[in-house]
């Protein structure tokens, strides 16, 4: 399956609710670094999807000689009212009809476009599907999936897409519980994060920095402990999903493991 990083933007919110950072040439210039950094740091074909209408290929000044960026705008956000996160839903949706790098077999990383994740090389090479699956990272009840990087094969994708009309700011159903549900109701396999991943950047939520803590053995065995507790409540919680005893097993002993290397290290 062929690995592509799909890119989504707004870069003129216009008024757009719970959006604190709305000066357009700041989130312009946000995500025009997200792009070089990706394009730096990746191999990986690149999807910039933008709803706003704004074409900032003028100003992205690269070399794209191995053809591996796909900018593409649209006129979105016509519901202010449902929010930013249907209106990411509808970046997705458009991705998907329009883009010429995602395929059936695709397995996508969508990142919000002005964030930078900084060890989004070790995220990739652990990302390897076999079949539909899904990687994301969940908050501990399992309510609330973290947007700002999650991977998934295609199909994956188009079930996200089937709980559209759900989204509404205003009603408190953000995008991250959407995913969360999906996640939980989708029979494609859940694969946790090898790694936590590393983000820096300003939320557009709140308009406060991201800051990425300095990393150590003992955190990467706590962030080990949590994940495959992740796992083993998210097969729990899935009515559609089903573990054999070997699986629950092996689950098991990987949490007691990290677990004993936690208090130990």
């Amino acid at each position: 399956m062929k690995k592509v990083i799909l890119l989504t933007a707004c870069i003129n919110p216009n008024g757009m609710s719970f959006t604190q950072l709305n000066d357009v040439c700041e989130r312009q210039e946000q995500y025009m670094n997200a792009i070089h950094y990706y394009l730096n740091n990746t191999d990986c074909p690149i999807i910039f999807c933008e709803n706003s209408n704004t074409d900032i290929t003028p100003f992205l000044n690269i070399n794209n000689k191995q053809n591996r960026l796909e900018v593409l705008t649209f006129s979105g956000n016509q519901d202010k009212q449902r929010g930013k996160g249907y209106g990411e839903a509808e970046i997705i949706e458009y991705a998907l009809h329009h883009s010429a790098f995602i395929q059936d077999n695709s397995i996508i990383i969508k990142i919000t476009g002005r964030l930078i994740v900084n060890n989004i090389c070790q995220l990739l090479k652990t990302i390897k599907y076999k079949h539909d699956s899904v990687t994301c990272l969940f908050h501990s009840d399992l309510q609330f999936a973290d947007s700002r990087i999650f991977g998934g094969t295609t199909t994956f994708y188009k079930e996200i897409l089937k709980n559209k009309n759900k989204l509404n700011d205003e009603q408190g159903v953000f995008f991250e519980h959407i995913l969360a549900s999906t996640v939980l109701n989708s029979t494609v396999c859940f694969i946790p994060f090898s790694e936590e991943p590393c983000i820096t950047g300003v939320s557009g939520t709140t308009g406060k920095l991201y800051q990425t803590s300095t990393s150590s053995r003992k955190k990467t065995i706590l962030y080990k402990h949590y994940s495959w507790i992740q796992l083993k409540k998210v097969y729990q919680h899935s009515s559609r999903r089903h573990t054999c005893l070997l699986k629950k097993t092996v689950i098991s002993l990987h949490i007691i493991l990290y677990k004993l290397l936690s208090v130990v290290i």
